[in-house]
């Protein structure tokens, strides 16, 4: 989490809207399957240059999921106040274990 945290050796910026975050393609590669597809792909923009465009989610929920790439761990405030939001970039990152965490916490929510 230092080297997020510090930007040490990042090697590629996540855009969203006027926030960046700056992250490492490795750890994207190796925690979604679309992130990999995305950034191995020579044809692929983000490939090439590094730079990856988000304009369907909150900065915040997008964090989020990154900080847990790099944790292992999803900050408490935006699972209880920001969970479909965050199943719905999990989902469509294909990042299973976080889809499997905002799961959990909405049934053990229903009806509160």
């Amino acid at each position: 989490m230092d080297m997020f945290k510090h930007e040490t050796f990042t090697d590629c910026v996540i855009e969203i809207g006027d926030e960046k975050i700056n992250a490492h393609r490795s750890v994207l590669a190796q925690n979604s399957k679309v992130f990999y597809k995305m950034l191995e792909q020579e044809g692929m923009i983000e490939a090439q240059n590094g730079e990856i465009k988000i304009v369907d989610c909150s900065f915040e929920c997008f964090r989020a999921m990154i900080e847990y790439f790099y944790s292992g761990e999803i900050d408490k405030i935006i699972l209880k106040n920001s969970v479909i939001e965050l199943f719905g970039i999990a989902h469509k990152y294909e990042v299973l274990n976080l889809m499997g965490i905002c799961e959990r916490f909405m049934i053990s929510n229903i009806g509160n």
